[in-house]
């Protein structure tokens, strides 16, 4: 007659959680989450010792046996969803990259979505920022699949959030290394994601990594954006925690007064190539001689010093400084006596007063 199996569900639950024995530690995982489900709220004394030690967290979520790995981002879910923000915090640290690696790269699709909704209520809990730059630095991993991986988390975060919730920044600069990836499963998550952005973005998007393109890629880009153009403006499916607490405020009053409560029908920011673009500290460049050769009695010396400052201020973004010396030299050339130096005098002028226009609006 076989030995009756042993029961380990008398053992606390960090203990489960580390057990050398599988089947000890998905049980745990199972246990854990119906308890995080059964708390009254976030205070609960059943989340302390997950708060205490987040370690328990990068075991489960890398735990090397399939079905306990499973269970145990279920569980982590979980904590997230009824733990709080205290929840997310303290354990994100130790998290996002093994959810990356281990999670949304595994085989079992029920894995990859658990691996995405942990993602998800990591933003929906506090704010982007930390979650989009742990990210960022998975797609410098030399397996093909966790990048492609990481690109797709990339492009589900943009559709939920939006870009008034994940700053879209980032992650367009990251966009021509991916394109230019060996790997076809890597590019075709980065078209993925560059047609999601572009699904918000339009064309201001291209300020910052469209040049960077081969042509070839620009065209197949052009041929996907056609088909996002037909359809209407985008809007975010998923709050943040906060944005649902001050939604049931809303609703709260208006159920107290008179009338019905009104849906928040709020468009999505109107970007463009100004707000995305990188500010540039066009005093720190100018050249060191500028100021030489614009006083030497050679025009091509002063053509040449004018020729450099444009090619400094013609951007789409300056970064503020005082320029009334700058503008007063400028003034001067205007009225040089040679017209090349002229012509390109008001060129530079034409840049700073577009970028002041743009600051004023």
């Amino acid at each position: 007659m076989a030995d009756q199996e042993e029961d380990f569900s008398s053992l606390p639950l960090p203990d489960r959680f580390t057990h050398k024995i599988w089947k000890v530690r998905k049980e745990g995982y199972e246990d854990a989450a119906k308890n995080f489900q059964a708390t009254p709220d976030e205070s609960d004394p059943a989340f302390r010792p997950f708060l205490l030690d987040s370690g328990l967290w990068k075991g489960a979520v890398t735990d090397s046996n399939v079905a306990a790995q499973q269970e145990g981002i279920n569980a982590l879910c979980a904590f997230l969803k009824y733990g709080g923000v205290q929840a997310c915090t303290r354990s994100r640290n130790v998290t996002i990259a093994p959810l990356v690696e281990k999670g949304l790269s595994s085989t079992r699709a029920a894995t990859k979505q658990s691996a995405l909704e942990a993602l998800l209520l990591y933003i929906e809990l506090d704010k982007s920022e930390p979650i989009i730059n742990d990210l960022l630095q998975c797609l410098d991993n030399k397996q093909p699949k966790i990048i492609a991986a990481t690109l797709a988390a990339f492009t589900a975060i943009f559709h939920a959030y939006g870009i008034k919730i994940v700053d879209p920044k980032p992650v367009l600069k990251a966009l021509p290394k991916v394109f230019g990836h060996a790997d076809k499963n890597v590019r075709a998550e980065a078209q993925n994601l560059a047609v999601e952005l572009y699904r918000w973005l339009r064309e201001a998007m291209k300020t910052l990594f469209w040049s960077d393109l081969k042509p070839v890629q620009q065209q197949d880009l052009e041929k996907l954006f056609e088909a996002v153009k037909q359809e209407p403006p985008p809007k975010q499916e998923r709050l943040l925690r906060s944005q649902q607490a001050a939604e049931a405020a809303s609703s709260g009053t208006q159920r107290d007064g008179e009338g019905e409560a009104e849906v928040d029908e709020e468009q999505p920011p109107e970007i463009d190539a100004f707000d995305l673009a990188e500010p540039v500290d066009v005093l720190g460049k100018m050249p060191a001689d500028f100021e030489q050769n614009m006083a030497s009695s050679k025009w091509k010396d002063r053509k040449d010093a004018l020729d450099a400052l444009y090619a400094v201020v013609n951007t789409d973004r300056i970064k503020d400084g005082s320029f009334d010396d700058l503008l007063s030299a400028l003034t001067k050339s205007m009225k040089d006596a040679n017209i090349a130096v002229v012509t390109v005098a008001g060129n530079c002028i034409e840049c700073l007063a577009k970028e002041a226009g743009q600051c004023r609006q």
